[in-house]
């Protein structure tokens, strides 16, 4: 007897495992490539006319002489009790830097996703309703035109209009630090103009594929009222789609954060990570890597997830897969 739910949970966790030597093989790559490069972090810290007994004496301190496994594992057992080091630019801890910092590109994230994905379904029901019309050819369009343009155009766009000419908002956005909201807003309209443009055209095929298939027609001729055909027949199926299109959404936000959290002076991970690489802080850019590869691997790991749940067909292929 098949028990759908159990083989369910056999897949999560499977996915869960999957996800954990991710995160693992990333760090090792991260820790492997910063190991190989010839800038030297202890030149960084010190600067060039250091003497050979200032350096000697940084690097034993910050475990710079230690030989490389020994120290990653080091460094790996310390970030999974949340200790990433120390700067080897400033010598502070990293962690509650890189905590707060976390914080404000979560929430410039989820805004912006969460947005485009509120500004992309209405927009992507209207148009699959009305495919081929006016305002469909018009809003595919928009979305396409805006998919095709690098974050920092549409950056500058936005800096054009609604702090050159409009003069709403200014260009910096570093008083969200305390506490000004209002420098979420053209970050997260940079962003979001992008992943709805992108959720969109997702969701418009999808939307307008199950609005063709034989149960929705179906449900037609029964007489069934066009919002319950929508609500109970269509976007079910769509929210498939839309899920995943949001999980890759997040990771195509990753480079675009980066981008707009720059342009617009956002003290978030992406600002961070330039710093970073900029003063050659090797730990740091350890810090921000795993942290972010962290994030996106949680973020396609609970869309799968949710995938699971809201596809029966997918339930029905796993619970009589081989256990």
């Amino acid at each position: 007897m098949s028990v759908p739910w159990i083989s369910i949970g056999g897949a999560v966790l499977r996915r869960t495992a999957l996800a954990a030597l991710t995160v693992w093989i990333v760090s090792l790559v991260v820790f492997s490539a910063l190991n190989i490069l010839p800038a030297d972090p202890t030149t960084a810290a010190l600067g060039p006319e250091a003497t050979p007994e200032m350096r000697a004496a940084y690097r034993r301190l910050m475990n710079l002489d230690v030989p490389p496994v020994p120290r990653y594992l080091r460094w790996a057992h310390g970030m999974l009790e949340g200790n990433f080091g120390v700067s080897v630019v400033s010598r502070n801890p990293i962690a509650p830097e890189l905590a707060q910092r976390s914080v404000f590109t979560g929430v410039l994230g989820l805004a912006s996703l969460l947005l485009s994905v509120l500004l992309a379904l209405p927009l992507a029901v209207l148009s699959a309703r009305r495919a081929g019309r006016i305002l469909d050819v018009a809003v595919s369009a928009f979305a396409i035109a805006v998919s095709a343009l690098p974050e920092f155009v549409v950056a500058i766009g936005v800096v054009v209009i609604f702090v050159s000419n409009l003069r709403l908002f200014p260009v910096s956005s570093n008083g969200i630090a305390e506490g000004d909201l209002t420098a979420l807003v053209l970050p997260v309209l940079t962003l979001t103009l992008g992943a709805a443009a992108y959720v969109f055209r997702h969701a418009r095929v999808s939307v307008i594929e199950t609005m063709s298939a034989p149960y929705v027609r179906t449900a037609v001729l029964n007489g069934f009222s066009p919002a319950r055909i929508l609500w109970f027949h269509v976007m079910p199926n769509a929210a498939v789609v839309v899920v995943n299109a949001v999980a890759l959404n997040a990771i195509t936000l990753l480079s675009g954060v980066i981008v707009v959290e720059n342009v617009f002076g956002y003290p978030g991970l992406g600002q961070l990570l330039v710093q970073a690489l900029n003063a050659n802080d090797f730990p740091k850019i350890e810090a921000v890597a795993v942290v972010t590869t962290t994030l996106l691997v949680v973020i396609n790991l609970l869309a799968d997830s949710l995938v699971l749940f809201l596809d029966p067909r997918l339930r029905t292929q796993v619970a009589s897969g081989p256990r």
